[in-house]
């Protein structure tokens, strides 16, 4: 069952809905305010990624003070050391199979095109492994708990179905990296969503999730640079 009162209604649902996927975009471009100021690329790389973490802390008070519920709809699940081990891994398996059958698929199709912007990203990773880390710490923390911790749930009690919930949260997830300006760089995200929106689902512990997020972008990013 959802952790939310009855007293929610379906235009404040929309409105949540919203405000989670707004906030998140217009951090995500909040360095563009800087380009024409002298700054280099990699402090405007650091500013955009605190201001996705200003805009965590915003939808955190948006669900205490104006939602007035739980950001987190569903209680988290405890598990022992082991079964979360185990859990973590299980996770971190299909998602690497999902992603592996994808890039299959785009081979296939050959739907390949290289993104300029992630290419000048991974130049300011190899002159800063802080920066690298950084990244995938925010990627990790502030993407699950908004788009699976928050959003999720709450596609679900608007639909009341888990489905269209699962599929439009994912979908949502991938459009915010359309910046990087391939069709690719949005695939790839919407699939890594549909596996952790299912996970999710299952096991309710945003931890697991965000840990395998947080791994995932450290060993690919790694590879790439």
């Amino acid at each position: 069952m959802l952790n939310i009162s009855n007293s929610a209604k379906k235009p404040s649902l929309i409105i949540s809905i919203i405000v989670s996927v707004l906030l998140p975009v217009l951090a995500l471009y909040s360095h563009l305010l800087f380009k024409n100021l002298g700054i280099s690329r990699e402090i405007q790389f650091y500013i955009s990624r605190f201001a996705i973490w200003a805009s965590l802390l915003l939808l955190l008070l948006y669900a205490a003070k104006i939602e007035k519920q739980p950001f987190l709809l569903w209680k988290e699940t405890e598990y022992s050391f082991t079964d979360f081990a185990i859990a973590l891994f299980k996770t971190f398996v299909k998602l690497f199979v999902a992603v592996y059958i994808t890039s299959l698929l785009i081979m296939l199709f050959k739907v390949t095109a290289e993104s300029v912007v992630l290419e000048k990203a991974l130049a300011l990773f190899k002159k800063s492994y802080l920066l690298l880390f950084f990244t995938c710490v925010t990627a990790g923390i502030t993407e699950e708990l908004i788009f699976r911790g928050y959003l999720l749930p709450r596609l679900e009690l608007l639909f009341k179905n888990k489905i269209p919930a699962i599929i439009i949260s994912s979908v949502l997830f991938g459009l915010l990296h359309i910046g990087y300006g391939t069709l690719l760089n949005v695939i790839g995200p919407i699939v890594i969503g549909l596996v952790f929106a299912i996970q999710y689902k299952k096991y309710r512990n945003i931890k697991i999730l965000i840990i395998c997020h947080f791994l995932w972008d450290l060993l690919l990013l790694t590879a790439k640079t």
